[in-house]
Order: C-alpha cells, then structure tokens, then sequence
C-alpha cells in the first residue's frame, strides 16, 4: 500500500513537474515573439531625429521578458546602440524621461493604469493588456487561436510624430479613436 502510494505521488509530482515546465515554455515563446516585434518594430516605424546616443527600449511594470529580451541589446537601430531599461512604475518613468528618451515604451500588463504620454509624441507605446490600443496605445498585443496579432490604434499614430508604415498595417487589426489623455 505504501509503495502504490509513493508510486501515485511519483506520477503526480511527475506530471506537475511537467505541466510547469510546459507553462515556462510556452510563456518563453510568447515574450521570445513579442521581443522579437518589439525590434522589428524599429524597422517599420519613424522616429523623428534626437540627439539620443542610444535607442532606449523601456519596460515598464513587472518585466515579462526576462532574459528573454536582452540580446536586444547586442543589435542597433538607426545606427544607435539597443539599450534596455527597466521601469517599475509610473513615477519611476517620470524621473527616467526627463533625462532619457523612451523610444520604445512596451507597458505590462501588470501596470493597472498606463502612463499618459500625449506630451511625448515621439514614443512608440505598445502593450499587452486587453483593449490596450483601443484604449489610446499605438500598438496592442492580442492572443487570436494561440497566436499574437498586432491592434494598432491609427488615430494614436496620427497624434504623435511617429510614422508607421503600410506593411505593419498590413498585417494588423486597425483600431479607429480611443482615449488620448
């Protein structure tokens, strides 16, 4: 009897173990491809000329990426070196964007409330909470049958300085309007 219990704990445990690990390799998948979104972006859309030494990349709220996201770091865009920043909330975004430049500002979904940056037309906002472009972010992610599809709020872009090109609006769910506070 003892032993039918140990073994019965043993393919509990076994299979927990499993679906665990599953859960973890399915979640690297997911931030592996909006990591890699979050780079390509820079390939479709426009900023206007900075003086920025790097290309600033924030995260703001509880990191989702991980490592995942760092050898972003190794890669350029428009000749500037990647740099990664980690923002844990709000004011913390404050103090960080009067010195440094968000080009890129990818939002968690674990921030309750995003920041408003109708001040800062040139940050390209992107996020993964449900109704984050329809809500006044540029650019959502949304999960369709297992997959991660692109929302991009076209009045948003309207508003900033950014452009984005035809081909990522090819290839995503248009979103008219939303809340630009």
């Amino acid at each position: 009897m003892i032993i039918n219990i140990i073994k019965w704990l043993w393919v509990v445990l076994s299979l927990g173990g499993l679906l665990f690990s599953g859960a973890l390799y399915a979640g690297d998948i997911e931030y592996k491809i909006k990591a890699g979104y979050l780079y390509n972006f820079t390939k479709f859309v426009t900023w206007p000329e900075d003086t920025s030494t790097t290309f600033n990349i924030c995260i703001l709220g509880n990191d989702p990426f991980g490592d995942l996201i760092d050898p972003i770091e190794q890669r350029t865009a428009f000749g500037k070196p990647i740099k990664l920043l980690r923002l844990e909330n709000n004011s913390t975004l404050t103090k960080i964007s009067k010195s440094t430049l968000c080009h890129i500002l990818f939002i968690s979904s674990s921030i309750e409330t995003p920041p408003t940056v109708k001040d800062a037309k040139n940050i390209l906002t992107v996020g993964e909470s449900e109704h984050f472009a329809s809500n006044g972010g540029m650019i959502g992610f949304v999960t369709e049958d297992s997959r991660i599809k692109l929302q991009i709020n076209r009045q948003a872009f309207q508003l900033s300085e950014l452009k984005v090109s035809a081909k990522l609006l090819e290839v995503a769910e248009i979103i008219e309007g939303g809340n630009h506070d």
